[in-house]
């Protein structure tokens, strides 16, 4: 137990804060998509390549997007692929270059892991109001901007 001295040396500093909820929010969201059998990384990247008008990106492009390293970005987009998500493919003019396309059957998943994230963001604001989730999200934007 925390010796109660004073409330404010008690309560955990903002980035600890900032960090349990995004564990509690990724394990919420990883539950909610198992049935899709997806991670929130994977649906991450479909949501990206479903944005795209195309529906591809190179692999060094989702890389910088997601500031993550290229053997991080390549075993997500490999576990993707072997399950029929995306295709991975040399660029027809630098076949040193690797896109990532979208297949139907991703494009679908993409759909459906929406409506999960949707749920677990909703799960994250029970409670409070439309004034207040607007607030929270401006607050966390301007967060991230500052130690961006």
């Amino acid at each position: 137990m925390v010796p109660a001295t004073d409330n404010a040396e008690v309560l955990p500093d903002n980035g600890f804060l900032l960090k349990k909820i995004e564990e509690s929010l990724k394990k919420r969201a990883d539950e909610n998509l198992r049935e899709l059998d997806l991670t929130v990384a994977q649906s991450h990247v479909l949501r990206v390549l479903d944005r795209q008008e195309d529906g591809t990106c190179t692999l060094k492009e989702l890389e910088r997007f997601f500031c993550v390293s290229q053997p991080t970005i390549a075993g997500t987009v490999s576990r993707l692929e072997k399950k029929g998500y995306v295709e991975a493919l040399a660029d027809e003019s630098d076949r040193r270059v690797k896109v990532v396309r979208l297949t139907e059957l991703g494009r679908n998943q993409n759909r459906l892991s929406r409506e999960k994230v949707q749920e677990t963001e909703r799960q994250m604001l029970v409670g409070m109001t439309g004034e207040e989730q607007r607030e929270l999200k401006r607050l966390l934007q301007m967060v991230y901007e500052n130690i961006r």
